[in-house]
């Protein structure tokens, strides 16, 4: 069932946007829903992004309760807004950060060309929670995991498309979170981050979290090396 929802959401036409809505439908009646499943369903919509999905979206949120429709309020977002109105919702701190993340997840599964620039929005509303990030799990943390995630798919295409500014943050964001005790994933994603980003200095950071584990180490033996590597410290690789 994964990969007919998968196919689907890469064929063309309305009959494979109803086939979608017929299985979002079918999950949202279940007696038992798999987060699993949802997160399938809602990414394969992404890449339909028709308007017409937007009352079958709706529909489905009515009929589930947090957390489960957390992935299709991300989904509902960004079939609704403008690339310019998704900048200023990702710039709000209004907006509960687990529904940033769950828009962020969506575009894991396609970063439309047009909606690049609003990373820097998404970015800079981090910074207020980097404190809590490093010490605790939860929230703050699972941010800069889908942040993070998001921008590593595709490094050498997105990182070079930011603002210095927003790079710079990024860089500063990234090592601080080396050192997080509350998510390895996220240390783990900013010694990669810092390899693209990163100055020759971040090095001597990076060997002094550098994890016991032999297979973790690497991450940032990686990252040390190209850093120690790198003639310019505003070069991107």
């Amino acid at each position: 069932m994964e990969a007919l929802t998968q196919a689907l959401g890469r064929v063309q036409g309305a009959n494979a946007r109803a086939s979608l809505t017929r299985r979002l439908g079918r999950l949202v009646a279940a007696d038992r829903l798999e987060p699993a499943d949802l997160n399938d369903v809602a990414c394969a919509l992404w890449r339909k992004r028709h308007p017409d999905l937007i009352p079958d979206v709706r529909k489905a949120l009515e009929q589930l309760t947090p957390p489960a429709t957390n992935i299709l309020h991300g989904l509902l977002v960004l079939l609704e807004k403008s690339p310019e109105e998704l900048r200023a919702w990702a710039a709000d701190d209004s907006v509960p950060v687990e529904l940033k993340g769950e828009v962020l997840t969506v575009l894991t599964e396609e970063m439309p060309e047009a909606l690049v620039s609003a990373l820097p929005a998404f970015i800079s509303s981090a910074q207020l929670l980097v404190d809590t990030a490093v010490k605790h799990r939860g929230a703050a943390s699972g941010y800069f995991v889908d942040l993070f995630s998001l921008l590593l798919l595709s490094p050498a295409c997105l990182l070079p498309r930011l603002p210095e500014e927003t790079r710079s943050e990024l860089r500063d964001m990234a090592r601080r979170l080396v050192a997080a005790t509350s998510s390895l994933k996220s240390s783990l994603q900013s010694a990669v981050l810092l390899k693209h980003l990163g100055h020759p200095e971040d090095a001597a950071l990076l060997d002094a979290h550098r994890p016991a584990d032999p297979t973790l180490a690497k991450v940032f033996d990686d990252a040390v090396q190209v850093l120690r590597g790198r003639s310019s410290p505003g070069e991107i690789v």
